[in-house]
């Protein structure tokens, strides 16, 4: 992927061999860099017979035989060698940075480059012309009048190829983004996303989409049925249960409080059609709070025919779904698929949507909103992932400006709500999202895809949302799993194993 190194030759007595011209890094909000952290290793050298004895133990046979042509020709040049060389008269050692590394973090949101340099997909793409420098990795060989190499003269480099402090810094946690990379990989996840962010500012703190891909080798997968190129975290599915949130936020704030009940015998008719619970389990007599912590569909179709299509619609729209949003300039996630009212006016599909299904689908970025209003006290902000940009001066030419949060919610329904979700996973279908020496708050779903296996069962996608700790929560997680079994045997253990993981690290 990386551009072919190029030498270019300047006669107004100098010689100037280009190895690379910089392309500015992508920070985490720490300032550590997230590419170019490993480096290959280049000889630049005079042309003196002292060089092929110096470099013979550094390179192989084919660098060899470049360098004798370089002296023969009397002309400075350069070679590849597997280890740094230490300097003298003759010879300087030039580090090229390697843009991505064998296990890259945070491959999908970057995105990639191509054989030129130039951005492709992700924040490489966004920030393309930000990230483009003129800063080159380059020796200098000072000649005389007739342009020869002077050879006790100090060959010139530039320093600021490697101390430049220029690039786009991210709210991404390197740390956080590694945690979330290992217990991705160590899942049963392999067509999925994760998604960290923080509760209170939409901070994104890790972007994870599985299957990866290597960046040096994309054509690799331009055919691959698994679609490793696409960001799953910004990709729109089937929701399924965790939309049950929404609705009981639209109840409370209409005035339908929780103790509205449902007698739940395993199924519901509406206009004909039967709607069930997961393996028609009878629930029996459930307010909001036990519908939640059984995640009881039926309860949740007769709570949305209650408080009335236009009441669900509103409130789904305050908590943005249906829209783009914009993670970062020029880059948005899917907006997913949202109904409208008039397709809301006919009961089935408003039954389906009472409890994610349908023709309803959204993605990561949407979810989390959903979960950061529930526990950030009724707002939150649309997740975004660039702090500022800085050029190769150490000047601030691009600051995020953070937009008003967005209000959905009241406050005293999400205490209400959140009180429930703690249930949800200390009693409920999350238990295995339990952690210990915190409390969690989510809701699993396992929602129906209308696609089907070759042996006839149906493909589902399975979530978990949540947040925690949930008394002053400050980390949202988002989890799915395409072709899954059930949100809470698939997602919500990978939620604890992240969540116990970054409370180990708050406690530091």
């Amino acid at each position: 992927m990386a551009s072919d190194i190029a030498a270019s030759y300047t006669m107004n007595h100098n010689k100037k061999i280009v190895i690379d011209t910089l392309r500015f890094p992508f920070y985490d909000c720490n300032s550590e860099p997230l590419v170019n952290n490993e480096f290959k290793f280049f000889a630049a050298f005079k042309p003196d017979s002292e060089v092929a004895d110096k470099l013979c133990g550094f390179t192989d046979r084919k660098e060899l035989e470049k360098i004798m042509t370089a002296i023969k020709n009397r002309t400075p040049s350069y070679c590849a060698v597997d280890k740094p060389v230490q300097n003298d008269e003759y010879i300087v050692c030039l580090k090229k940075y390697v843009r991505y590394s064998d296990s890259q973090p945070a491959v999908h949101l970057l995105g990639y480059i191509n054989g030129d340099g130039a951005g492709v997909s992700g924040l490489e793409k966004a920030f393309d012309s930000f990230l483009v420098s003129d800063t080159q990795l380059y020796a200098s060989f000072p000649c005389d009048a007739s342009g020869r190499v002077i050879h006790g003269a100090e060959i010139i480099t530039d320093s600021e190829y490697l101390t430049s402090k220029g690039g786009v810094y991210l709210t991404v946690d390197k740390r956080i983004q590694q945690i979330v990379q290992e217990e991705l990989n160590a899942s049963t996840i392999k067509k999925g996303a994760v998604l960290v962010c923080g509760t209170k500012t939409g901070e994104i703190k890790a972007m994870a989409s599985v299957p990866v891909f290597d960046p040096y080798n994309i054509s690799d997968y331009l055919d691959d049925t698994s679609s490793p190129l696409v960001n799953r975290a910004v990709s729109s599915y089937p929701v399924g249960s965790v939309f049950k949130v929404s609705v009981a936020a639209a109840a409370l704030e209409s005035g339908v409080g929780e103790n509205f009940t449902f007698d739940c015998d395993g199924q519901i008719e509406v206009d004909g059609t039967v709607y069930r619970c997961n393996n028609s389990t009878a629930h029996g007599k459930v307010d909001m709070r036990s519908a939640l912590i059984h995640s009881c569909n039926g309860y949740f179709i007769a709570l949305a025919q209650k408080i009335g299509s236009r009441t669900v619609l509103e409130m789904a729209k305050r908590l943005g779904f249906g829209e783009k949003i914009y993670y970062a300039e020029n880059i948005a996630s899917s907006s997913g698929k949202l109904p409208d009212l008039n397709s809301l006016s006919v009961s089935g599909n408003l039954a389906n949507f009472a409890f994610g299904q349908g023709e309803f689908t959204a993605n990561t970025l949407q979810i989390a909103n959903m979960f950061s209003c529930i526990g950030n006290g009724g707002e939150y902000f649309n997740p975004h992932v660039v702090s500022h940009v800085v050029d190769k001066n150490g000047k601030t030419v691009y600051t995020f400006k953070q937009s008003a949060p967005v209000k959905a919610v009241d406050r005293r329904c999400t205490e209400s709500i959140k009180d429930m979700l703690i249930d949800v996973i200390n009693d409920g279908t999350a238990k295995n999202a339990k952690t210990e020496g915190f409390v969690c708050a989510g809701k699993t779903a396992t929602a129906q895809t209308g696609i089907f296996n070759p042996d006839k069962t149906e493909k589902l996608c399975t979530w978990f949302g949540g947040f925690f700790p949930a008394e002053e929560p400050e980390y949202t997680v988002v989890i799915i799993k395409e072709d899954g079994t059930t949100g809470g045997a698939d997602c919500a253990p990978v939620f604890k194993s992240i969540a116990q993981r970054l409370f180990e690290i708050q406690k530091r």
